[in-house]
């Protein structure tokens, strides 16, 4: 399990490190007015295809994670609801990944006909979206400490203000609200791994079975 982990760690860092590296690479699609998913046409396509991927993975591991972690029998469907919640994200971020978007800042521009691989691309976005609340949801029925339902909780708030915050300032910045979401999500992930994996270390010692998770 600790390797599942490092899988989800490793998938987190490498996604967003490959993000931020196409800021200064795109000049033409500042942060602000733009959106990650544009990033995968032009002379970056290939990096935010990779980030796509690394993140796909980090689900998929996460996914893993939550299917093989230890849970009592009335916990057991909440157990197999994160599972599903994290491999349904998985799914939509690779449909993200193989198909591009045609919006800017999630808005379809003036004049520009919908296609089938735009929305196949939104579908992706809706799926991962989907996807990563109902893991978060269901993980709350499972047997965790306070500190994570403490750190769901502040990561929810963080969530919640965001875009207000940005409205109240008068800044209108809508890549900047999807990028605090991803951030959000990513965070999520990885607290959720770490206490997935606590959740079996405990689960061995108290059953007084030597070895490692």
């Amino acid at each position: 399990m600790r390797r599942l982990r490092r899988a989800v760690a490793g998938g987190l860092l490498a996604f967003i490190g490959l993000v931020a590296a196409q800021h200064p690479l795109r000049s033409d699609l500042p942060a602000g007015g733009h959106f990650i998913s544009e990033y995968a046409t032009g002379s970056t396509a290939t990096l935010q295809f990779v980030a796509f991927a690394c993140w796909a993975i980090a689900l998929g591991a996460g996914a893993a994670l939550a299917a093989r972690a230890p849970a009592p029998p009335g916990r057991r469907r909440a157990r197999g609801a994160v599972a599903l919640g994290l491999g349904l994200a998985a799914a939509g971020i690779v449909l993200s990944a193989l198909f591009a978007t045609q919006t800017v800042a999630g808005v379809l521009p003036p004049g520009v006909p919908r296609t089938t691989e735009g929305r196949l691309h939104d579908i992706g976005t809706l799926a991962a979206f989907a996807g990563l609340v109902l893991a978060a949801a269901a993980s709350l029925r499972l047997d965790m400490q306070r500190s994570y339902r403490v750190s769901l909780a502040a990561l929810t708030v963080i969530l919640m203000l965001t875009v207000p915050a940005l409205v109240a300032l008068g800044i209108d910045a809508p890549g900047i609200g999807q990028r605090a979401f991803i951030l959000v999500a990513c965070a999520f992930q990885w607290r959720l791994a770490v206490e997935l994996v606590h959740a079996a270390g405990s689960s061995v010692r108290n059953r007084g079975m030597p070895g490692r998770v």
